[in-house]
């Protein structure tokens, strides 16, 4: 009788809800250097063809196969500015620090092939220079409804006065582990010869 309850309650207890991502997001990053500091970041997101399809479905309501620009800001409105609260889902630190960025800037859309892209630019609340300060950022949502990520090395790229010496650095983001600790993001660090 104790190993049938023992076993019931097993079969009862709580477990952790793991669920699937549905939307799928490639993240790219263009890091901005003026006068050898980095001033932000052009963001770009990449949707899945479903996820693409069923917001631009949404957004088009005019049906006429392109977004016009007050579809394109209704969209921006409705479907990203509520992303500010979670950091635009970059979470990004300087020396140790979290960076509270301000309203995203530049936002546009566009459709290439099945996929819709986003491009938005952050700035730096204070400039960062990377040759004395620490400066790193992951890309991630926390319930993992969305997986967004830095799909390589080649989604990160450095421009701009002082840009030069500089490298992007990606690496497992092990202090942010998501899905019960089964996903990890990456995290990219920018590092400059002095």
């Amino acid at each position: 009788m104790r190993r049938w309850l023992a076993a019931l309650a097993m079969m009862l207890a709580p477990l952790p809800v793991l669920a699937h991502p549905h939307v799928l997001i490639d993240s790219h990053m263009v890091v901005i250097f003026e006068a050898g500091r980095i001033t932000g970041l052009q963001m770009g997101w990449k949707f899945d063809p479903v996820y693409s399809s069923s917001l631009v479905q949404d957004y088009d309501k005019d049906k006429s196969g392109s977004l016009s620009a007050k579809e394109i800001a209704d969209m921006e409105r409705e479907a990203f500015q509520d992303t500010q609260p979670y950091s635009y889902f970059t979470y990004a630190k300087v020396d140790d620090k979290p960076v509270q960025w301000p309203r995203a800037e530049g936002f546009t859309v566009m459709v290439v092939q099945d996929s819709l892209l986003y491009g938005f630019r952050l700035r730096l609340p204070e400039p960062v220079d990377p040759r004395k300060q620490t400066f790193s950022l992951s890309t991630y949502e926390e319930t993992y409804y969305i997986d967004i990520d830095f799909a390589n090395e080649t989604a990160v790229r450095l421009i701009g006065d002082g840009s030069d010496g500089c490298r992007a650095i990606m690496s497992p983001d092990s202090d942010n582990k998501l899905y019960g600790g089964i996903v990890v993001p990456n995290k990219v660090e920018i590092t400059c010869a002095p």
